[in-house]
């Protein structure tokens, strides 16, 4: 076993943590998404199966709860959405619950897990030998974002003829990001819009000025005038946070809080970024770099947020820009101590918040309410089968708790994965129509509504956006948004299941069959068909 569970104990939003010892440095497991960072030495869990890095590869962490049934009246386990409240339970054997309806989730060894959607005030958990009484939880909060739409600044247009993917800048300005985030409000309510700071490549997350807007995206102005477009349409925007590392120009490195193994060699390093174009770096810039970065890339140094004043710059960053945009998305999430978001986050808290995790977000829900729903991107990429998509949803489920929910962003392909179409083929609108009936904020990545293919091997899923009207998809996307809203279907509770060849998404009073060619959605007395 690659991790050892220290001691238990109690927690507000989790109910109990298992203080977890998985060897000596970095912990760093699927709940880390394999990034450094976030936890010295140990890691706070709730109950649940992870992996945990060894010297072989990965290895099995199981947290098995101490008890059974494993419940509490938390945030973790348990939400009220109004009209009913839904609670997870852990058990080897399916519990019962007073005036509840209970769904197995997840099957497993030695526990599995449970959902039960419940309309009484008080209810009781028996199971194992045991009976167990608790209150109502607590009611979700609303935020609302019904859908976002995704768009990478500089490839919103091909202004310069571009060739090179990988490195070279295509021209897009936020002027073109206004224009196709309008011509998908029908579809989307919310710009999810990508870095737009001064910064060494085109894709800006390697960021120089945090407090500043690329001139080359047109600068204050164009920024004014994005906002000033998207709010006549009604629409908010939610801005991506780079916050992990920073880029090798960025002024605040190396004599700040970073982490330097040797100095003058790193100092050797910076003064080459100051001097050198960016491409002539990358060729020049090999093997393991004298400083800790984001995956031993020398041009994003690590930022060291045991260090207070890595803190007190992100809180900075993110105080300049909460008047200003909607919500946030926070880059490499993942990599950041929760504690450090608790206080990082803190003049946001009013605002959408949205980080990423490539893994088992688990230890990190305290501090972030929703995450990048990878856990379901990645059984909904590989499955390939119809038949195994209701699978998937529930074990997605099962793995996010159930406040968390309306905040996770559900999504078919993003700039970090190989395009819908090249990885799912004739399933895309059987994955937008998952995603739109679930709860969390589905998001569209621009150029998805007009079915274009690509690898993000080769960056080819991130070719410039060509517009595409008339396109099927989005008079699909633009049916299940309007459905979506009409009949509440981003609201939960909700599991699934499959009958009759179709995958059924199930609510209290509402359900959602989807085939391969329609969606028909069926809700008090009403019925709506979509065409897939």
């Amino acid at each position: 076993m690659a991790c050892s569970v220290v001691k238990w104990r109690s927690d507000s939003f989790y109910g109990r943590v298992a203080v977890v010892k998985a060897g000596n440095g970095y912990v760093v497991g699927d709940f880390t998404g394999w990034i450094h960072g976030a936890f010295k030495e140990v890691v706070e869990l709730p109950p649940g199966r992870y992996a945990v890095a060894s010297s072989d590869g990965a290895e099995e962490c199981l947290v098995e709860p101490p008890e059974y049934p494993w419940h509490f009246s938390v945030p973790y386990m348990g939400v009220d959405w109004g009209d009913v409240a839904e609670i997870r339970i852990y058990a080897p054997e399916p519990p019962e619950v007073s005036r509840g309806h209970v769904v197995k989730l997840l099957e497993g060894d030695p526990f599995s897990i449970y959902m039960a959607v419940i309309k009484s005030r008080r209810y009781e958990v028996r199971c194992c030998g045991k009976v167990k009484r608790y209150r109502r939880p607590p009611l979700v909060e609303g935020h609302g974002i019904y859908a976002m739409y995704e768009v990478l600044p500089d490839r919103a247009a091909n202004r310069t003829g571009c060739g090179d993917l990988r490195r070279q800048f295509c021209g897009g300005t936020l002027k073109d990001v206004a224009e196709i985030a309008l011509s998908a409000s029908e579809f989307a309510d919310t710009l999810y819009l990508h870095p737009i700071y001064p910064a060494m490549s085109y894709h800006r997350y390697d960021v120089v000025n945090h407090l500043d807007v690329d001139e080359r995206l047109g600068g204050w102005a164009a920024f004014a005038a994005l906002k000033e477009a998207l709010n006549g349409r009604g629409m908010k925007l939610v801005l991506d946070l780079v916050l992990y590392h920073v880029g090798l120009r960025n002024p605040l490195f190396p004599n700040g809080p970073f982490i330097i193994r040797d100095q003058s060699f790193t100092t050797l390093v910076k003064s080459l970024a100051d001097i050198m174009p960016r491409n002539a770096l990358t060729g020049l810039l090999l093997g393991e770099p004298p400083y800790d970065t984001f995956l031993k890339a020398w041009l994003m140094p690590r930022l060291d947020y045991s260090d207070r004043r890595a803190v007190q710059y992100a809180r900075s960053v993110v105080e300049f820009w909460t008047p200003k945009v909607d919500g946030f998305r926070l880059d490499v999430a993942h990599g950041v101590p929760p504690s450090a978001w608790d206080e990082i986050l803190e003049p946001a808290r009013h605002r959408y918040i949205l980080g990423e995790h490539v893994g088992n977000p688990a230890p990190f829900y305290k501090s972030i309410k929703g995450f990048t729903a990878y856990i379901l991107y990645g059984e909904l990429a590989k499955s390939g089968s119809f038949s195994t998509i209701s699978e998937a949803i529930n074990r997605y489920l099962a793995l996010t708790p159930p406040g968390a929910l309306p905040y996770m962003n559900t999504f078919i392909e993003n700039h970090d994965t190989d395009r819908a179409v090249t990885t799912m083929g004739g399933l895309v609108t059987v994955g937008y129509a998952v995603i739109f009936t679930l709860p969390g904020v589905p998001s569209v990545y621009a150029g998805g509504e007009c079915g274009v293919g690509g690898r993000a091997s080769d960056h080819t899923n991130r070719a410039p956006y060509k517009p595409c009207p008339g396109s099927p998809i989005a008079d699909t996307l633009r049916a299940l948004y309007s459905a979506r809203r009409e009949f509440g279907l981003w609201r939960g509770p909700a599991w699934a299941e499959q009958k009759r060849g179709r995958i059924i998404i199930n609510r209290p009073g509402t359900r959602a069959e989807i085939a391969l060619n329609k969606i028909t959605i069926l809700s008090a007395g009403q019925q709506q068909e979509i065409t897939l």
